[in-house]
Order: structure tokens, then C-alpha cells, then sequence
């Protein structure tokens, strides 16, 4: 399959999980990566606001947000790039590009080398793990910034064989889902 059509497989599969469905999952995900003992000795967490159908992790962020350095993605659409600001409460966010919450323009700004654990999306990813992300390669392109950690976030049904990689792809050291943990190098 090519990548736009793994993507809109996927989406339509996280489309019919029922709420209450998708609540179960993601605390299942949710606890797991709260146990994970890369979380629990980073200190700055870069990590994306949830959107749609993704795995919620406001839930993550308001748990973790007086414990940790919360640091979220703003996009910047004129250089296709993301960058990286420490926010201190849900107040720090408006709605911005995509109707995607990101941080407000007064909220620090990161050195991606200062992050500690990266939670990556993805649509899809494989068992190698590479990650098919949304298309425009935001994330591919930061990914050369950070050195540390990747976790991506994902139901079991978005786990494929194999994903088409190319060389400048996100690839994770870990992904969690409800059923599994996979390490990768």
C-alpha cells in the first residue's frame, strides 16, 4: 500500500471506535507509558496536543504538567517546521493552523537538544518502527534535532508489516499501544 492509502485506512478505522471504546484504549496506553521508566526519569517532555482521533494526551499533559516540563509543537507554515515551547497550563494554548491547539507567542521557546523524551504522532506505524505521520513532514524534519527518545502512540490496529520508509523518517524507540510494548534501536 502507499502511504496515502495506509492513511486513510487508518483513519477510518479510528473513526468507528465508539467512545467509550477509544476511553478504554487510551487509558490502557496511557498507564502503560506512565510505567515506562523513560518517562518516568525525563524531566522535559516534548508532546503533541491530540486531535481528532488520536490517542488523548490532554489527559498525559494535565497529569504531568506541574510534575514535568511540558514542551508542545507550534507550526510554522512558511518553513513547513514546528517549533518547540514550554507551556505551564492549558491557558498557554490557542486554537492555531489545522484548528490544532498550540502554544501562544509568549511561551518559551525549547532547544529541541534540551528535550528529554519526544512523543511523536503517527497515522500508522510498523513493527520496525517507522511512522507514517500526517504528510506534510513536520516531524521528519525535527527529528534531526532531537536526541532523545521517541515514543509514538498508537491503537494495536494501527501497526502494519512494513511501511514504506524513506531515509529522512521519524523512526521511534518505542511504541506503546493497548496490548504491547516494542523497543526498537
Amino acid at each position: 500500500m502507499l502511504k496515502h492509502e495506509i492513511r486513510s485506512c487508518i483513519a477510518r478505522k479510528r473513526r468507528y471506535l465508539s467512545a467509550r471504546e477509544k476511553h478504554a484504549l487510551d487509558e490502557k496506553i496511557i498507564k502503560t507509558l506512565a510505567n515506562l521508566k523513560e518517562w518516568k526519569k525525563a524531566r522535559t517532555i516534548l508532546i503533541y496536543i491530540a486531535h481528532k482521533e488520536e490517542i488523548d494526551t490532554f489527559e498525559i499533559i494535565r497529569k504531568n504538567i506541574k510534575k514535568k516540563k511540558i514542551i508542545v509543537p507550534k507550526t510554522h507554515l512558511r518553513f513547513h517546521s514546528l517549533s518547540l515551547h514550554h507551556i505551564k497550563s492549558f491557558d498557554d494554548l490557542y486554537k492555531g493552523r489545522y484548528g490544532l491547539l498550540e502554544p501562544v507567542l509568549d511561551t518559551p521557546m525549547i532547544d529541541p537538544n534540551k528535550v528529554d523524551l519526544a512523543i511523536i504522532p503517527g497515522t500508522a506505524f510498523d513493527k520496525n518502527g517507522h511512522r507514517i505521520g500526517y504528510g506534510k513532514g513536520y516531524f521528519d524534519k525535527l527529528n534531526k534535532f532531537l536526541h532523545c527518545p521517541k515514543i509514538g502512540l498508537a491503537y494495536s490496529f494501527q501497526i502494519i508489516d512494513n511501511i514504506p520508509a524513506d531515509k529522512h523518517d521519524v523512526k521511534m524507540n518505542i511504541l506503546i499501544t493497548e496490548k504491547d510494548i516494542l523497543f526498537f534501536n
